[in-house]
């Protein structure tokens, strides 16, 4: 698959970094790594353009054509949409054009990047034009369904809602690692920290994980989303304890709301 990305938040390239796994992009584990992620692998050479853009601000963009006139895109097959100005993200059909996608990923990590408004605006316009299109919202909600290509971009680089794998010695997490990591990468540490607690003392199972989702750091917006009705840090925090949950075989997940589908409902 050829995936290329045009940004306008440094988050993109957490995500781009997760799927080029380079020594450096998870340093979460120092002094001493335990390289959890050589298995992982890398996908450096399935990222054909990186495209740096203005971010969302108030300020219109009256010729967003002409704004793109410059920029070499690249031919793919996903295009990883994240924050642009909405004068520029208005004219996907444009940027459709020039990469020749068949597939737009646009995750939402803050409320302001992609208003509900704009989101339905260009959804309408990509469903016309027969390409596939999704809106996580936060990425780590992201699920197979959304079409062919989205769903062979989430089984291929294994990111979306996380999953782990886990064995268990007695009520010990003896190992734990992702079958699907969230986007950024996050759910690598997370699992790093909790190998070896007790599923016994749920409280500070669940502390641990909290933990380790705000060091990695989470970068989910603390803004409550009106359509979420919480903030998408805490959406992105239940997901991570979903996974152990669900790993483990914890029933009880309390103090997290039910969980919410791909566009937050």
């Amino acid at each position: 698959m050829r995936i290329a990305a045009i940004y306008g938040d440094e988050f993109a390239e957490r995500v781009l970094g997760n799927l080029i796994n380079f020594s450096k992009f998870c340093q979460g584990c120092e002094p001493v790594c335990s390289e959890c992620r050589q298995s992982y692998g890398s996908y450096v050479g399935d990222i054909v353009g990186i495209h740096k853009v203005d971010p969302p601000f108030p300020t219109m963009i009256e010729d967003p054509e002409e704004h793109f006139k410059d920029m070499n895109f690249s031919e793919c097959d996903l295009l990883l949409v994240v924050a642009i100005h909405h004068d520029l993200f208005a004219s996907i059909d444009y940027i459709v054009e020039k990469t020749g996608a068949k597939a737009i990923l646009a995750p939402i990590e803050d409320p302001t990047w992609i208003p509900p408004g704009l989101r339905e605006q260009v959804k309408e316009t990509l469903d016309k034009m027969g390409i596939e299109n999704a809106f996580p919202k936060p990425f780590c909600t992201l699920e197979l369904g959304e079409g062919k290509i989205i769903d062979e971009f989430i089984n291929t680089y294994k990111v979306g809602r996380p999953i782990h794998y886990v064995d268990m010695r007695g009520n010990d997490i003896a190992e734990i690692g992702p079958i699907r990591s969230a986007p950024c990468g996050c759910t690598w540490y997370v699992s790093q920290r909790v190998r070896g607690k007790s599923i016994e003392d749920t409280d500070a199972l669940f502390e641990e994980i909290s933990r380790a989702h705000h060091s990695y750091p989470c970068t989910a917006s603390m803004a409550k989303d009106r359509e979420v009705g919480d903030a998408l840090l805490h959406v992105a925090g239940y997901n991570a304890r979903y996974a152990v949950c669900e790993a483990t075989g914890i029933e009880d997940c309390r103090s997290a709301p039910e969980k919410t589908d791909k566009d937050g409902h």
